[in-house]
């Protein structure tokens, strides 16, 4: 569990656009609770159980906590995920067409010698 800031909750909090009862809710926190969290030295004061079941929500609310920062997680419908995959598919054939594969003329075997170490 790495260890997050006040800021960065306070940031996770507005770009998820939670109010605090909202996200005490969901860590089931008490406001209070969350507000000191959220203040300058609040995490001094809290437990990291406490901090780890806001973290929790709020990752589960789509938030990536980075290093210094947040960011929102992008969620893509089934539709775009495969639209994706399927575009990755044609990029590799195209690259394969452009450079094909060689298969060098020689078996598994070939790569060890007889008593089975590497040739």
């Amino acid at each position: 569990m790495r260890m997050i800031t006040p800021e960065q909750i306070r940031a996770a909090r507005a770009l998820l656009r939670l109010e605090q009862r909202e996200l005490a809710e969901r860590a089931k926190v008490s406001v209070a609770t969350l507000r000191r969290i959220e203040a300058e030295d609040g995490l001094s004061a809290a437990s990291l159980k406490t901090v780890d079941q806001v973290r929790q929500a709020l990752e589960g609310a789509g938030v990536e906590f980075i290093y210094g920062g947040v960011r929102r997680l992008a969620k893509r419908s089934p539709e775009e995920a495969a639209a994706r995959v399927r575009r990755i598919r044609e990029i590799v054939d195209e690259f394969n067409a452009k450079y094909p594969p060689t298969n060098p003329d020689f078996s598994e075997d070939d790569l060890y010698d007889e008593n089975g170490l590497p040739a």
